[in-house]
């Protein structure tokens, strides 16, 4: 513990999910704080506005610049407080990089304005910023989450507030550090360490213009509601029960794979994660035998370890909660091929688990699974196959595997979805919009779509001067 630390059980701290040791603490903002910093971003908007996009995209390519100098400063960081594999936080250390350097070279061109046809004179599209927003952002993804949101909109030129989990309370002020000496001015990016309650109070705020979650469905209702009936705009990215859907035996050991690799990446605790395995059935067995010998070969350890494949969840709490998922599961009838319980470890750790025969009536069929639990489901045909898929209150992501891409293309069009994948596990790219419909949000955020997401879409109609009034109202 040290002098930034407060009284012992702070909500804002650093405890590591391997050990379970409480590494440092830090005390929630007062409200006259809170009022500072909001204050600060909206006086700081103007001066940001004015710069040029060039001038904004500059600096924000610099912070990823920093951000791969600070590799791996930053990759441990993250082990440290979620309990990351450390290759896996050294990848998202990349992806986020490339997220800032994306958006700092192409952003200003993204933002050019749009030119309507017209019979007369002419009319564009112009992207302007609305102001101040605020970042609510969770912990599984401490970077890349934020970055995806902050990014696209310094270089449109708005402020940023960022509320981040109480979890990773470390990685947030890095943040905040990496994008100060990257240059961007004091207001401009403002870490807030607040707890969740505080946030219906600063998009009350008449100061704050828009708001974006990444978290839990509760989480989102709440805050949709809240920006809501203070006519805001919001953006949430939500939970996911992504399907996964072999529609044959074609490369089967890659598709085994791509299944494994899509279902235990970041220990299962990804929106989306495949986390529903529906298979044809001349392909089931083959398939649920190859992904037992996958996740068979998976090692609990230490996450900072290079050595280690499965690292813990992110909280004692994530892993009682995915037991007691499992629990209900197996009661109610499911097989388990594999696994099924924790290991003798301290730490976080839920040994990975395959389930079959898993039915309606089990929290497993409705709810998410946020950690390394997999179910897999028989299909006779591609109906019912999609039938079983969209059954889901979810809708963010999927994946299609099959070696006909027509016949691919044609389920991936029939699901319910943000974004589907075919032949690959779902994945992100800074120029592919990623989000959801249903219970999974609405809004987008990286690509084109992200950094238009807070823009205030401007029409611009010049008619020149000497032209008739009623011609042109008419």
């Amino acid at each position: 513990m040290d002098a930034h630390a407060t009284a012992q059980g702070s909500p804002i701290a650093t405890v590591n999910p391997y050990t379970g040791e409480r590494v440092r603490e830090f005390p929630a903002l007062s409200a006259q704080d809170v009022g500072r910093s909001i204050d600060a971003a909206h006086r700081s908007f103007p001066n940001w506005r004015a710069r040029s996009r060039a001038d904004r995209g500059a600096l924000v390519q610099r912070a990823g610049r920093l951000m791969r100098e600070r590799k791996e400063e930053l990759a441990h960081l993250l082990t440290l407080e979620v309990g990351k594999l450390i290759d896996s936080s050294r990848a998202e250390v990349d992806l986020a990089s490339d997220i800032l350097t994306y958006y700092g070279e192409h952003g200003p061109e993204l933002l050019e304005e749009q030119p309507l046809p017209v019979p007369e004179g002419t009319a564009v599209l112009v992207n302007e910023p609305v102001g101040v927003l605020l970042g609510v952002m969770p912990w599984n993804f401490p970077l890349y989450q934020v970055v995806r949101f902050a990014g696209p909109n310094l270089v449109l030129g708005n402020t940023i507030l960022l509320k981040h989990a109480s979890s990773c309370p470390q990685s947030a002020l890095a943040l905040e550090q990496l994008f100060t000496d990257a240059g961007v001015p004091p207001g401009v990016y403002t870490n807030l360490f607040v707890r969740g309650r505080d946030v219906g109070e600063i998009i009350d705020d008449s100061r704050v213009q828009g708001a974006s979650l990444t978290g839990s469905e509760r989480a989102g209702v709440s805050l949709g509601e809240i920006a809501g009936r203070n006519v805001k705009k919001s953006v949430l990215e939500l939970g996911g029960s992504d399907p996964f859907i072999v529609l044959d035996d074609h490369h089967l050991e890659r598709t085994v794979y791509a299944a494994f690799l899509g279902r235990m990446g970041n220990t299962g605790q990804c929106c989306v994660a495949a986390k529903r395995l529906i298979v044809l059935a001349d392909v089931y067995d083959a398939f649920v035998t190859g992904l037992h010998d996958r996740m068979s070969e998976v090692r609990p350890g230490d996450p900072a370890d290079p050595a280690t494949t499965l690292g813990p969840l992110s909280s004692e709490s994530a892993a009682d909660l995915l037991m007691e998922q499992v629990r209900d599961a197996v009661d109610k009838g499911a097989t388990v091929v594999l696994g099924g319980g924790r290991p003798d470890l301290p730490g976080a750790f839920v040994e990975p688990t395959l389930l079959t025969d898993v039915t309606p009536d089990m929290r497993a069929y409705r709810e998410e699974l946020f950690g390394p639990v997999a179910t897999v489901y028989r299909v006779s045909d591609e109906d019912e196959a999609v039938a079983l898929a969209n059954t889901s209150p979810y809708g963010l992501g999927g994946a299609v595997f099959a070696a006909d891409p027509e016949r691919a293309r044609g389920v991936a069009d029939r699901l319910e979805a943000g974004m589907v994948w075919i032949n690959h596990p779902t994945a992100s790219r800074p120029e592919l919009p990623f989000g959801g419909i249903k219970r999974s949000g609405y809004g987008r955020e990286l690509g084109d779509l992200g950094i238009a997401e807070f823009a205030n879409r401007k029409l611009v109609r010049y008619v020149d001067a000497d032209a008739p009034i009623a011609e042109v109202l008419g």
